[in-house]
């Protein structure tokens, strides 16, 4: 792990999300812990340096970071400094190293909540800052191909190399050339060094990840011509038919995919008992969204939930709207809304008159909060 990572974490959704640099210069002692500096910045000019310490665990390619104290800010004086807790997780893309995951924080004063959310982090050569001690006194070593060896010498039999060749598919004669090392790194990518200066437990198991890797391969691909079964031309034409048929009527299918990121559910959703007042069905991809007091205004305030983020935040209610559309289509079909009570005004509980106009039709619901459950509404997009 040691070297320097950079990229970003962010806290909060929606209108709400906050989203800052983050520069971490690792040194990993023999022990597996871990050492180093970590930068949270919007600029280079506006920063905040702190010590870490954490852990590195190699089974399951996990690191854990601590920052321990801030030793170096330059904020604004509104700005209040956060010590971060990272759980990130090591994987690898082609040439580039990322590390990625979650984190939580503190505030360096009071040791207060002071938010939590997502990191992501690319292995870099450079640093935005200055390199420290632990980076710049890493000797540079070239890496290099271990030297094949086939005497009586080897650290391996010539006998267990031939086991090696035939596993590959290549000319079994005991000599881990260049031509063994490119077929081995085509069947297993991560493999780095020569065969020949491994030993026989090492080799046994690099032959069954071979097999695995094969195993794997077979089952994708698909069978020669020469082993497809053809079908019969009457069953060919009657499957091509249907298949028009179809193709007719079944819409093709979206050019890509869309991976939807579901944000966490709020605490207050998950300590506050959630009603459903109301599933409403709709076709329309439009949907107008109203709240007004329902009642004698005395004060109420709310926060409004749509998928767990927040889309209203501490408003109060009256006699005037509050007004929001959202757009719904079949990559986002539900939209749930959760109401929250901010507060239960004069005369509790916290009442509200939602209304909702989607295709044509407008449905008047009442909710009603306070400080043990909250009101929902599902809208669900049936449409295209």
């Amino acid at each position: 792990m040691t070297g320097i990572w950079r990229g970003y974490f962010y806290s909060g959704y929606g209108f709400y999300k906050q989203t800052y640099k983050y520069e971490v210069q690792i040194n990993q002692l023999p022990n597996k812990s871990l050492e180093g500096v970590t930068y949270s910045y919007k600029t280079t000019v506006f920063y905040g340096k702190a010590t870490l310490s954490g852990i590195y665990f190699p089974a399951t390619k996990h690191i854990l970071i601590r920052e321990l104290k801030l030793v170096d800010l330059k904020i604004t004086d509104k700005s209040e400094p956060c010590l971060m807790t990272c759980d990130l997780e090591y994987s690898k893309a082609g040439s580039m190293e990322i590390l990625q995951g979650t984190f939580s924080s503190i505030k360096e004063k009071d040791k207060s909540d002071c938010g939590s959310g997502e990191v992501y982090l690319e292995r870099v050569k450079e640093s935005d800052f200055k390199k420290e001690d632990f980076l710049i006194k890493i000797p540079q070593v070239e890496k290099k191909i271990p030297e094949v060896k086939n005497s009586a010498t080897s650290k391996v039999s010539i006998d267990k190399l031939k086991q090696l060749q035939a596993a590959l598919g290549v000319t079994q004669d005991g000599v881990i050339g260049p031509k063994s090392i490119s077929v081995l790194k085509s069947k297993v990518p991560d493999f780095e060094g020569n065969p020949s200066a491994m030993d026989s437990i090492q080799i046994n198991k690099l032959i069954d990840e071979i097999k695995r890797n094969s195993a794997v391969k077979n089952a994708i691909d698909p069978l020669p011509p020469s082993k497809v079964k053809k079908v019969p031309e009457v069953i060919m034409d009657s499957i091509q038919k249907t298949s028009k048929e179809i193709s007719k009527e079944v819409p093709p299918p979206p050019k890509e995919i869309v991976k939807k990121i579901i944000p966490p559910v709020p605490d207050v959703l998950k300590k506050r008992e959630n009603n459903l007042v109301k599933t409403i069905k709709t076709n329309a991809s439009e949907i107008k969204i109203s709240l007004y007091d329902n009642g004698e205004v005395d004060g109420d305030t709310v926060t409004v939930y749509h998928n767990n983020e927040p889309i209203i935040f501490k408003k109060g209610l009256s006699e005037n709207a509050i007004t929001f559309t959202i757009k719904a289509d079949a990559v986002n079909a539900i939209h749930e809304f959760v109401m929250v009570a901010d507060n239960l005004g004069s005369i509790p509980p916290n009442t509200a008159l939602m209304v909702i106009n989607t295709g044509g039709t407008r449905y008047e619901l009442f909710l009603s909060t306070d400080n043990s459950k909250n009101a929902k509404v599902i809208i669900e997009y049936t449409g295209n």
